[in-house]
């Protein structure tokens, strides 16, 4: 009997544990301008004024720049960026894995151009040739 209880208790506080921890997104972004530890010690600053925020590192080498950030808060890819800017850097590229699984990227706006914004130039180049 006693072992009953004791398995049942087991299985109550692990479900209980299961559903109490936040659901989280993980934020990684690819920063230029990094190039020392107070560098790095800025960024994380800058970073730590948004409650919420663990799982802080940063790698000052190749400006990779990771954290989570609690899903319920909805922190979006250009307020991460700006983030970053307000910090004084610049962000290259900036990647979530939000808590649902669903990826957001960067890489994923897409460029257009308006062809009235391309301008055809003509070049003239003068030669001196000694045939």
């Amino acid at each position: 009997m006693k072992n009953l209880i004791t398995i049942f208790l087991i299985t109550v506080l692990t479900a209980y544990n299961t559903t109490a921890q936040k659901q989280v997104d993980t934020f990684m972004i690819q920063v230029d301008g990094l190039g020392c530890p107070f560098c790095a010690y800025g960024l994380e600053k800058k970073f730590k004024e948004l409650k919420g925020i663990k799982n802080l590192k940063i790698d000052i080498e190749t400006g990779d720049f990771s954290f989570t950030y609690p899903a319920e808060k909805a922190l979006t890819m250009v307020a991460a960026a700006e983030q970053v800017k307000k910090a004084g850097y610049t962000p290259i590229s900036t990647k979530i894995i939000r808590a649902d699984g669903k990826i957001e990227s960067s890489g994923d706006s897409k460029v257009y151009l308006n062809p009235k914004s391309l301008i055809d130039k003509k070049v003239f180049v003068a030669a001196n040739r000694n045939d």
